[in-house]
């Protein structure tokens, strides 16, 4: 039996964002993306099948070539020793079967180590020691610059002094540890250029290489990006062709970016262990929890919103369609034609929201940025404000979610915020806002399945969507479409302007029972005269009627929201 020591260890892909969106071009940031969605099984499960036969033939152990060796995958069960099955029940983490695939003669020539469970954004796995991590982090380093040039993966290892004994306490270590090197890691790239060196024009990386596809020198990272878009090609990503996706090309190129992003996950991810401290349980509910959210973050919620854009295609009256860009874990990235962006995100939030959180009765909740943009538009850009449309979201979520604490009600709820990119694409989303309407903001919109029957609080400034439909329904009744497009212009000018267009709609409209109605959303008392008190209107009312076109006006024949409130 071996002396040695086990070694956890955590892999971390570093810069995600910035390696994924450095580009603009599309095909390149969905190959980036896969790079980074099988970086450990493309890279680290070859380097760790190299070092491992690399190793035998030194001993002068024989190897087949066609015989399984490196890490164990518990997803992969073609690499499944023999006698595991025997101890392991599906996906179980065995203790017992891992020490004998360490110690058995003929596995230990062949295993490297186990994947402990992907999830988080980490990648886990207990080697059999120290010496080996060093060895195939070596090879897989090398892999990676040769091949991919760029892409940044931190590894971070402790020795298991007293063996598998607490997991819960190996992986504080492991996170302090990990902390430390996190600070410091080189941020120093590789040496790029030389005076007589072509570059790319974006990255400024060296051009290097000549691809047939696109008949231009690229860089190595965009060679690999490339490739790797090739590669997956034929995967469910969707439309491949962002002119399809567009209502009518050269009238109305507008796409948007769908970015939606799981609460709290990693507070859950770390709670779902309870009092749990055996590597057999805790490695068994971490690999449980990894599959649900893949499943109900994602899956699920892919097939909410293809079977959606079904429907929508049937009535044909709008484009249906999207193109998925980054889809792993908790996080969904997609484009799609502008008009189909909101009921994408709603059914989305809605479908997640009815799922419980695994054990708990807590509904699961994720908060959903929109930004609408030319299909002309940078890209990585419009994605940039999207991601920041989604963090507004989680910012009031944050606020809220102690407010409904205090009250033992449900913390978890959900937030669309959109933005229409129409100029001043490079600031950050804070800073258009503030020059564009100098706060003017109703948004984000909460989305909680409780608000809808008023039985849980809000924040004071939070508008829901089911008020946003409301306020929908009136400006749906006003006999022109420009008295509606007419309001936006008065709210933006001052509270006065606006309600004295309001009262101005009011008066001109024929139908007596349209006004009841109007009066009905926008009084709140019967002692107020109309347009007394709705400053918050005034906040709602320029936020719709931006994306009212888009998301709101009914075409001829198609039902109202009023037609069944009435």
């Amino acid at each position: 039996m071996s002396n040695s020591k086990y070694a956890l260890a955590m892999y971390d892909v570093r810069g995600k964002q910035e390696y994924i969106f450095k580009t603009n071009k599309l095909k390149e940031i969905v190959g980036g993306s896969c790079i980074i969605r099988d970086c450990f099984k493309e890279y680290l499960f070859p380097s760790a099948e190299e070092y491992m036969r690399r190793k035998a033939k030194k001993e002068g152990i024989p190897l087949s070539d066609d015989a399984v060796c490196g890490i164990y995958n518990y997803n992969d069960p073609k690499k499944e020793p023999e006698y595991i099955s025997e101890i392991n029940k599906g996906k179980e983490f065995s203790q017992k079967a891992f020490e004998r695939m360490m110690q058995d003669e003929k596995c230990a020539a062949r295993y490297a180590g186990e994947v402990v469970y992907e999830g988080g954004g980490n990648f886990f796995v207990l080697y059999k020691d120290k010496e080996t991590c060093i060895e195939i982090n070596k090879i897989f380093t090398r892999k990676l610059l040769k091949e991919l040039y760029t892409l940044k993966v931190l590894c971070t290892y402790i020795e298991l002094e007293n063996g598998l004994v607490n997991f819960i306490e190996d992986r504080k270590k492991l996170y302090e540890k990990h902390r430390i090197s996190e600070a410091e890691e080189s941020v120093i790239c590789p040496v790029n250029t030389l005076p007589f060196v072509q570059v790319d024009e974006v990255t400024s990386l060296p051009l290097t290489k000549y691809n047939e596809n696109t008949r231009k020198k690229v860089s190595t990272e965009a060679e690999a990006k490339l490739a790797k878009h090739l590669d997956v090609y034929n995967e469910k990503y969707g439309e491949k062709d962002l002119d399809k996706l567009v209502t009518r090309k050269g009238e109305e190129s507008l796409l948007a970016v769908v970015y939606i992003d799981g609460n709290n996950m990693g507070a859950k991810v770390q709670n779902v262990l309870g009092t749990e401290t055996s590597y057999d349980q805790c490695v068994k509910k971490l690999r449980e929890t990894s599959e649900f959210i893949q499943k109900n973050y994602v899956e699920d919620r892919i097939k909410d919103i293809d079977q959606m854009l079904e429907e929508k295609a049937k009535k044909g009256k709008k484009k249906a369609g999207k193109r998925l860009v980054v889809f792993a874990g908790d996080e969904i990235n997609l484009i799609c034609n502008a008009r189909d962006a909101y009921d994408i995100a709603k059914t989305y939030l809605k479908g997640l929201h009815q799922v419980s959180w695994k054990d708990s009765t807590e509904p699961c909740s994720a908060c959903a940025g929109i930004a609408i943009f030319h299909s002309h538009a940078p890209y990585a850009q419009a994605y940039k404000i999207a991601e920041e449309c989604c963090e507004s979201g989680k910012t009031r979520m944050k606020k809220l979610e102690k407010a409904r604490e205090k009250e033992g009600k449900s913390k978890e709820v959900c937030y669309i915020d959109v933005h229409y990119c129409q100029k001043g694409i490079g600031m950050s989303l804070e800073d258009i806002r503030e020059k564009e309407v100098g706060g003017l903001i109703s948004k984000p919109w909460l989305l909680d399945m409780a608000d809808e029957k008023n039985t849980t609080s809000k924040m004071p400034e939070d508008i829901t969507i089911m008020e946003i439909e409301k306020v929908v329904e009136a400006l749906q009744m006003i006999e022109s479409r420009t008295n509606v497009k007419d309001l936006a212009v008065a709210a933006k000018l001052s509270e006065g302007a606006f309600n004295l267009e309001m009262r101005r709609i009011y008066a001109h409209q024929s139908d007596e029972d349209i006004k009841r109605r109007m009066k009905e959303i926008f009084v709140q008392e019967d002692r107020e005269e109309f347009g007394q008190k709705y400053k918050k209107y005034r906040k709602m009312i320029y936020d719709i009627v931006i994306v009212y076109d888009l998301w709101f006006r009914k075409e001829e024949g198609e039902e109202k929201y009023g037609n069944n409130s009435k």
